[in-house]
C-alpha cells in the first residue's frame, strides 16, 4: 500500500504542476479553456491525495478526521466531473445550460452530506488487516451521485466527439480525438472502481482512478504539443515538457523499484529511509537529465564521422552566433564536428586554424586569390596548387557565403577523419553547415584576436 500511497502523491504534483503550466502559459484566446484545465486539475489533486490520506489512516484515528478524509473522496469529484463535462462544450448554448443544470445538481450533491453525513455513508471501518471502507448508503442521493459521474462522462466524450467531427483542421480533429482518448481511458477506469465498485463496498481498488489520471494529462499534454489544442508560449510548452517527462519518469522508477524490492526481499513494503534515499536519488537523476543530455548529444556528434549531426550543430551555432567568437577554439569545434583532421578559417585575411600551421605569409596571400566559380563555393584547386596545400595537410578550400550569398570568408579542410575521403561524405549536409558557419561569422562584431 506505501507504493500506491506515493504514487498517488507523485500523480497528484504531475497534476498540479499540469495545470498551473497549462494556465500560466495559454495566450488569450483560449484562457477560459485553460482555466477550466486548471479547475479540473485543482479538484483532481484534492480527490487523489483525499484517497492517498483515507487508504493510510490508522486506527486510532479521530472520527472526525476519518469524515473529512471521506468527503475528500467524494465531494471534490463532483466539481471534477463538472469542469471535465463542460470542458469541450462551454462555447454552446447547450453547453451554457449543462453548465447551470450541473453546477446546481453538483452543489446539491456537495451539500446534502455536510449538513447530515447519514445521506452519504452509514460508517467508516478502519483496519489496518482488512483496509479502511467507508460504508455506502444504498439510498437514492448514491444513486443520484453515480448518475452524475455517468451523465458528466457521457457528455464530455459526446463533446470532443462533436468537436472532432465539426473541426475544420484535420490538426484540431486529431486533437479532440486524442484527448477524447486519454480522459475516457480516466473516466472508465475511475467510474468502474471509485464509483461503481465503492459503491458495493469493495474500497482495496479505489487508487486506480486517480493513479489512471496519468492517461488524461499525458494526452491531453500530447495533444497540446503535437496538434496545438492549446495556444501556449514555447517557454510554457517546455516547461509543461519538462513537468510531464520528470513525472512520469519518476512514477515509473518508483514502480519499477517496488516491484524488484518486494521480489529481493520478500518484504510487503520498504521502510520509509529506504523510500526517502530512492526519492533523493530520482531528484539527482532528474537534476542531471540536461547534462546527460549534452554529453549525448555531444557523444553522438563526434561518434560518426561520415555524418553531420546538424541538430547538435544548429544548436551550438545559435547558442555562439549571440557570443564573442574565439575563432581558434571555433576552428576546433569545426573539426571535431564536421569530422576533419584539420580546419582553417581565413577571415579578414587572417587564419584561425584547429592547430599551428606553418602557411607562410604569401601562401596565405595565395589563397585569399584562388579565384572561384560565381555558382560554387568550392575552391578548384590546380595540381600544382593542390600539391602546396596538401604539404600543410589541406584537402579543400570553400568559400563562407551566408544565405544572402554575402562572403565572409573561406574555410580550409583536411583530411576526412577515418578510413573515408570526400566522396564519401554527405556532401549537401557539409554545404549547408558552411552556410551556418558563414551566418554565424557574419552574426559575430569582429574576429577574435589570433
Amino acid at each position: 500500500m506505501q507504493l500506491i500511497i506515493i504514487l498517488l502523491i507523485a500523480v497528484s504534483v504531475l497534476t498540479l504542476l499540469s495545470g498551473i503550466a497549462v494556465i500560466s502559459g495559454v495566450k488569450k484566446g483560449d484562457r477560459f479553456q485553460a482555466f477550466l484545465f486548471f479547475f479540473i486539475s485543482l479538484f483532481a489533486v484534492c480527490w487523489s491525495l483525499s484517497i492517498g490520506i483515507f487508504l493510510s489512516l490508522p486506527e486510532t484515528t479521530s472520527p472526525e478526521t476519518a469524515k473529512l478524509s471521506a468527503f475528500g473522496i467524494y465531494l471534490p469529484a463532483l466539481f471534477m466531473s463538472w469542469g471535465l463535462a463542460i470542458y469541450p462544450i462551454h462555447k454552446y448554448k447547450i453547453g451554457k445550460f449543462a453548465m447551470v443544470f450541473y453546477a446546481i445538481f453538483g452543489l446539491v450533491l456537495f451539500i446534502a452530506p455536510i449538513i447530515d453525513t447519514s445521506f452519504l455513508y452509514s460508517s467508516i471501518t478502519l483496519s489496518e488487516s482488512t483496509g479502511n471502507v467507508v460504508h455506502l448508503q444504498h439510498n437514492a442521493y448514491n444513486y443520484a451521485y453515480m448518475a452524475y459521474f455517468i451523465t458528466t462522462c457521457l457528455i464530455y466524450m459526446i463533446g470532443f466527439l462533436y468537436n472532432a467531427k465539426r473541426a475544420r483542421s484535420p490538426q484540431i480533429k486529431k486533437a479532440n480525438l486524442m484527448v477524447l482518448v486519454g480522459f475516457t481511458i480516466t473516466g472508465v477506469i475511475a467510474l468502474i472502481f471509485d464509483v461503481v465498485l465503492s459503491f458495493l463496498g469493495k474500497y482495496d481498488t479505489i487508487w486506480a482512478g486517480p493513479l489512471a489520471m496519468c492517461f488524461a494529462w499525458v494526452f491531453h499534454y500530447y495533444a497540446i504539443l503535437r496538434y496545438r489544442l492549446l495556444n501556449l508560449s514555447g517557454r510554457w510548452l517546455k516547461t509543461l515538457s519538462h513537468i510531464i517527462i520528470m513525472s512520469l519518469a519518476a512514477i515509473v522508477y518508483l514502480t519499477i523499484f517496488f516491484i524488484i524490492f518486494i521480489a529481493l526481499f520478500k518484504i510487503p513494503s520498504p521502510s520509509s529511509s529506504v523510500i526517502i534515499l530512492n526519492i533523493i536519488m530520482i531528484a539527482i537523476v532528474l537534476l542531471l537529465f540536461p547534462a546527460l543530455n549534452e554529453v549525448s548529444s555531444y557523444v553522438r556528434s563526434i561518434a560518426s564521422v561520415q555524418d553531420i549531426d546538424m541538430v547538435y550543430l544548429v544548436k551550438k551555432l545559435s547558442l555562439l552566433s549571440k557570443e564573442y567568437i574565439n575563432y581558434h577554439e571555433f576552428a576546433n569545434f569545426l573539426a571535431d564536428h564536421l569530422h576533419f583532421q584539420y580546419v582553417g578559417l581565413l577571415i579578414d585575411n587572417k587564419l584561425y586554424s584547429s592547430h599551428a600551421s606553418k602557411l607562410s605569409s604569401s601562401e596565405l596571400n595565395k589563397l585569399g586569390n584562388l579565384k572561384i566559380k560565381p555558382d560554387d563555393i568550392w575552391v578548384n584547386l590546380g595540381k600544382e596548387t593542390k600539391a602546396t596545400f596538401e604539404k600543410h595537410g589541406i584537402e579543400a578550400i570553400a568559400e563562407l557565403r551566408d544565405p544572402n550569398g554575402k562572403s565572409v570568408g573561406r574555410i580550409l579542410l583536411g583530411r576526412p577523419l577515418g578510413n573515408i575521403n570526400f566522396s564519401n561524405r554527405d556532401m549537401k549536409s557539409l554545404e549547408t553547415a558552411l552556410i551556418l558557419i558563414a551566418h554565424t561569422i557574419e552574426a559575430d562584431k569582429g574576429p577574435s584576436q589570433s
